[in-house]
């Protein structure tokens, strides 16, 4: 039986939009329902990128339980590990753009009464959550009780297991009590943690710099072995244990930029397990590692290892690089569709945008 691949713990919601983009919550006549949800985001993404990924939350026993359930399986993921409880019910929040030059979404939430948060740790399957390729979550489970220590004891058992945690910082202040106590709650995951996302307003609110490479120094621990903060339109920055450096972003014409930071963690990682292999022989018959791989665009025609985060060289810049750039890409290209999971491309929509671009070849 085949393992749950990458496992997302985190929020699925029913997303409250305008109909038209250009209108706010104040005067729109017309919403739609979409699904949502940092989580959610995520694991759609992942299956829209070809991996296989599946979702560690809580719905409500009712219609917007049902139709994320629905909607989530239809997409590929498996939702054999999100749970349906009458406690709560499903999260709702409420969505539109609040400056339609650069599709700035604006959010109200009504999380304080929804099911994600009663998530608790007996909802836990460990022997499932070890056969994970990752563990993925997010910070906003932390704000609260049961689901808090829920993240903490998922991250206890992907750590022992040795299964790569991969953090995304996703600050929404308005969840916790005071701004002391959140920074306290989203520090304490890092020392546990693989990969970790965040954005620059995120950085500056956990080490209380303005400077990047200051606060990315500050914040670093030696467990990380890739830290990435997104810079919006300008691209992102990220940081190894050997080197570090700035990829541009893509210019487009924005339509919101709701999810942007779910599908770029997304295509990290699938980016990642791409080129986390051993011993290929390319096409020219020669046997070579990842560095040579991605330096010859080489057409692979051996039998290669599993994609495992563990065998990516996050010492080798220029691979880190490669995946960084796909990263930039699948947000920019996210930013020009309305909604959340409408939104999110394939990967041969990103290879399209990419070869479009005039991008130099990105292996995909």
């Amino acid at each position: 039986m085949a393992g749950p691949g990458i496992v997302c713990l985190g929020e699925a919601l029913v997303d409250i939009q305008p109909a038209r983009r250009e209108q706010t919550l104040l005067v729109a006549s017309t919403l739609r329902r979409v699904a949502g949800g940092a989580a959610a985001n995520v694991t759609v993404a992942l299956t829209r990128l070809g991996l296989q990924s599946s979702i560690l939350g809580k719905v409500g026993t009712d219609p917007f339980g049902t139709f994320l359930k629905e909607t989530l399986a239809g997409a590929g993921v498996d939702v054999s590990h999100l749970a349906s409880g009458s406690e709560a019910p499903t999260g709702v929040a409420f969505a539109w753009v609040t400056d339609p030059q650069t599709g700035e979404p604006g959010y109200f939430s009504l999380r304080y009464l929804s099911a994600e948060r009663t998530l608790a740790p007996e909802d836990l399957d460990p022997a499932w959550l070890e056969q994970a390729t990752a563990f993925q979550f997010g910070s906003l489970p932390l704000s609260v009780e049961p689901s808090a220590s829920t993240v903490r004891k998922a991250l206890e058992i992907a750590s022992k297991a040795g299964i790569p945690c991969i953090y995304d910082l996703n600050l929404r202040l308005p969840a916790w009590s005071s701004r002391e106590k959140a920074r306290n709650d989203m520090l304490g995951p890092l020392e546990a943690t693989t990969i970790v996302k965040m954005n620059r307003h995120e950085l500056a609110f956990m080490t209380g710099e303005t400077e990047l490479e200051r606060g990315v120094e500050k914040l670093w621990r030696d467990n990380f072995k890739l830290l990435v903060v997104t810079l919006d339109r300008e691209g992102c920055y990220f940081r190894t244990r050997t080197g570090e450096g700035y990829l541009p972003g893509f210019p487009v014409r924005v339509a919101d930029t709701i999810a942007c930071g779910d599908v770029f963690l997304a295509a990290l990682v699938a980016q990642i397990l791409r080129l986390s292999y051993t011993g290929t022989e390319t096409s020219n018959g020669a046997t070579s590692g990842t560095t040579s791989r991605a330096t010859s665009g080489a057409t692979s025609r051996a039998t290669r290892t599993e994609g495992k985060i563990e065998n990516f060289d996050f010492e080798n810049i220029e691979l880190v690089r490669q995946v960084c750039l796909y990263a930039n890409a699948a947000g920019a290209l996210t930013a020009t569709r309305s909604g959340a999971f409408p939104a999110l491309p394939t990967s041969r929509q990103l290879a399209k945008f990419l070869k479009d671009s005039g991008t130099p070849p990105v292996i995909h």
